[in-house]
């Protein structure tokens, strides 16, 4: 456990998420005293002087300050001398050196994109970043390469255009560094019709509202997707096709797990005007594919992918994570080489975060993840591939308790960009969404002002309460949900 104290202050996230990219997925308590045993940190603001003191066993071991002028300070830099203080005693203790510096933040594009459109150059973005936030200079660079590709998508954005989130929280098994709200298929196959059944009264609602607006996205995601019945996915497919444009749009099915993927499955798929899937096979190993709880095999991945390339996919995406439980990097050049031999049209490269409400976090101390040294290498092998397959990064976002506090981040042929990524990454357009845990997020085009509508995340409560969240729309969407 870590403990940390405020004096002066109350910015007890900002202290937190700091401390957490040197400690990674740790307890972590404010307290009022140093504690007698294990490390405390404490964080001062008081007269000019922001000031942080690293504690070992009840002494104190090092400490680190910085004059300020205290009249002059915005919060926003208030939080950055907090930050740069914890940083500077914990780098010295632990000997590591983030590459993201004092970034936290789950968009670091996003902070490029507003210098730029204060009219900043491109070098003085940088050098924010490398000198204010102390970002390693590929990182910075990284974060311009990536925001100017954003912005090539967002710059068409018009106020009138919404994007539509579709939740099926089904997956056949839980995997183990899995958060999200994903239910196992064996115990609710008998609700999934009244699942779908409640969902249509609340896309038929969407529907009615959507018709003031312009439809660019429609992403259909999860759980998995593809985890409904032949049968099922086609009732979703055709009531989505009754209530909706879907001509001229970014129309995308995470079909996901391969186990749950059969012929008819992306024939239907393919009829109905899907025009991006994403296939996801997390590594290309079989032993960690075992390890981590999925239930099919490489070959199963290479079947799935040439079946879609022979239904006329041409826009499949692939997931990956790197830092999965015993890989190294050789082993993540054996799964690039495999991708590169598919030659997907995109790839999502993710960092492997340890979820407060995964089976990973429960079970840490039984697996072995990889060092920020080895992370470092797995991300430039697949960076490197990716250049290999003539992809280019286009979005990048990042989490909390992401091991060696990395990046995840896409990469795609020109022209194959994932829209509906780069739109609820950057949140410049409203997104309505239906389904289990699903979350509707409009946005003032005006203001940038964000307001979000919640379902619950209860499969059981949704199917109980659709009434009520249809209500919860009408109540939070702008017009009144009319």
């Amino acid at each position: 456990m870590i403990h940390y104290i405020l004096q002066g202050h109350e910015l007890q996230n900002d202290v937190q998420t700091i401390i957490q990219v040197f400690y990674p997925n740790l307890h972590y308590n404010r307290s009022e005293e140093i504690a007698p045993l294990g490390l405390s940190v404490v964080s001062c603001m008081e007269k000019g002087v922001a000031s942080a003191m690293l504690y070992r066993d009840g002494k104190k071991v090092s400490g680190w300050s910085m004059e300020y002028q205290a009249d002059e300070a915005s919060q926003k830099e208030e939080k950055r001398l907090v930050k740069r203080t914890i940083y500077q005693v914990l780098k010295e203790e632990t000997g590591l050196r983030p590459q993201w510096g004092l970034l936290t933040g789950v968009r670091p594009a996003k902070i490029i994109s507003g210098l730029l459109a204060e009219g900043k150059s491109e070098e003085q973005c940088l050098d924010y970043l490398i000198k204010d936030y102390l970002v390693m200079e590929h990182k910075a660079k990284l974060a311009l390469i990536v925001a100017k590709a954003e912005q090539k998508l967002l710059g068409g954005n018009k106020p009138n255009d919404i994007s539509l989130y579709i939740g099926i929280p089904f997956c056949p098994t839980r995997c183990l560094y899995c958060s999200f709200t994903a239910y196992p298929l064996a115990q609710y196959k008998d609700r999934v019709d009244e699942y779908l059944d409640a969902m249509f009264l609340e896309l038929e609602f969407l529907a009615s509202y959507a018709k003031d607006f312009e439809l660019k996205n429609i992403y259909i995601g999860g759980g998995t997707p593809t985890s409904l019945s032949e049968q099922q996915l086609e009732r979703l497919l055709n009531k989505v096709a009754v209530l909706f444009d879907t001509k001229n749009i970014e129309y995308t099915v995470e079909a996901g797990r391969p186990d749950t993927i059969t012929r008819e499955k992306l024939r239907l798929m393919k009829e109905y005007g899907v025009n991006r899937i994403s296939i996801n096979p997390q590594t290309m190993n079989e032993e960690t594919l075992n390890r981590i709880g999925r239930r099919h095999s490489v070959e199963d991945i290479r079947r799935v992918f040439h079946e879609a390339r022979e239904l006329g996919h041409d826009n499949i995406n692939m997931d990956l994570i790197l830092g999965l439980p015993g890989e190294e990097p050789q082993d993540v050049e054996h799964t690039m080489q495999e991708i590169l031999a598919l030659a997907p049209d995109n790839i999502t490269v993710h960092t492997l975060a340890v979820k407060r409400a995964s089976r990973l976090k429960e079970e840490i101390d039984q697996h072995t993840l990889a060092t920020a040294e080895a992370l470092e290498k797995m991300l430039a092998t697949t960076a490197e591939y990716a250049e290999k397959m003539g992809m280019e990064p286009y979005y990048m976002y990042r989490q909390k308790n992401m091991v060696g506090n990395f990046e995840n981040i896409g990469y795609c042929h020109p022209g194959k960009e994932g829209a509906y990524n780069v739109q609820i990454m950057e949140e410049k357009q409203t997104i309505l969404a239906a389904g289990a845990g699903a979350t509707t997020k409009t946005v003032d085009p005006d203001t940038d002002k964000i307001e979000r509508v919640f379902n619950v995340k209860s499969v059981e409560d949704y199917i109980t309460r659709i009434d009520e969240m249809i209500e919860r729309k009408k109540k939070g969407l702008p017009k009144g949900g009319l």
